[in-house]
């Protein structure tokens, strides 16, 4: 797809791109159950990215200890994929999980997000390596003396042009001794994770085209520095129209665009903040998750294309 007909898309409603990504990508074709059968592997490599299912028990994969696995992906230069509010346009990466009776999985433990900019439009998500972390529950009643873990992923790995990407993996986790190989990979997606705090005195108010934002309690070292603002709802702001910040002692402020698509009117916003990432590759910089409460009321929500 050329660079002026994705741009020409991204600007389409977000509830209509999302039906045109859905289609184009492999995410229509899992929920078909298309996709049945295909061998697993360990690791999918492409011109765009590397994924590779990884592991992490240090104290054995036994009721009651710390079990994680989570999809590392490695971009090409120039390449990422997306956090789990994508931003102007894009898809979150999709992990389902096949396991055995006894052992569920948790939701990915998404790590900051960067900012990256298109035009008029911006993305949130990941370039350079990142771990998608996902924590393993494993029953008290379960005796098997290992852990066969199966995993479809689908992402959107995107430079200018973007191209769906998915692969089936598998990996055999044994419940006795330590599986501590990829400690340093799954520490640093752990570290760059947002911590939570509470909301306090935190708040936001709608306008007809503008969110209002009133944080409080962040970290006292983030002071006077610029940060960024990652809603986890997709489609409620216009992530790469200019926008306002500021400081008044501890308190941070900040003016956000509303989308003219927004569909959704909550009674309270999940979001992380976080320093405006340096340049790098990866994670951005840890951030704070919140969940502010709303005040006042919303303007009136953009109504659903019609099928």
């Amino acid at each position: 797809m050329s660079l002026n007909a994705f741009l020409s898309v991204l600007r389409a409603p977000r509830a209509l791109l999302v039906a045109l990504l859905v289609a184009l990508a492999p995410w229509g074709a899992l929920a078909q159950g298309l996709l049945s059968g295909t061998p697993a592997q360990t690791v999918v490599q492409s011109d765009q990215a590397r994924a590779e299912l990884l592991a992490h028990a240090p104290q054995g994969a036994t009721p009651g200890q710390p079990v994680w696995v989570g999809l590392q992906i490695t971009h090409a230069p120039e390449w990422h994929t997306y956090w789990k509010n994508s931003g102007d346009s894009g898809l979150p990466t999709e992990l389902q999980w096949t396991l055995p009776p006894g052992v569920s999985a948790g939701p990915i433990a998404w790590p900051t997000p960067r900012k990256f900019p298109i035009g008029n439009l911006a993305n949130y998500g990941y370039d350079g390596t990142v771990v998608l972390p996902v924590p393993l529950t494993v029953a008290p009643d379960f005796k098997g003396s290992h852990i066969d873990i199966k995993l479809y992923a689908a992402w959107l790995v995107c430079r200018k042009e973007c191209i769906p990407e998915e692969g089936h993996f598998s990996l055999r986790l044994p419940v006795q001794g330590s599986t501590g190989l990829n400690g340093a990979a799954f520490d640093a997606s752990f570290q760059a994770a947002p911590k939570d705090q509470p909301a306090g005195e935190s708040r936001v108010a709608p306008e007809a085209d503008a969110l209002n934002v009133v944080l409080t309690g962040l970290p006292a070292r983030w002071r006077g520095q610029p940060l960024e603002f990652f809603p986890e709802a997709p489609g409620l702001i216009e992530p790469g129209q200019p926008w306002t910040q500021a400081w008044d002692g501890e308190r941070w402020t900040a003016r956000v665009p509303l989308s003219p698509h927004r569909a959704e009117s909550p009674a309270h916003m999940a979001l992380v903040v976080a320093q405006a990432s340096p340049p790098g590759q990866g994670p951005g910089s840890p951030g704070v998750r919140l969940e502010v409460p709303v005040q006042g009321t919303w303007p009136a929500a953009a109504p659903l294309p019609v099928a």
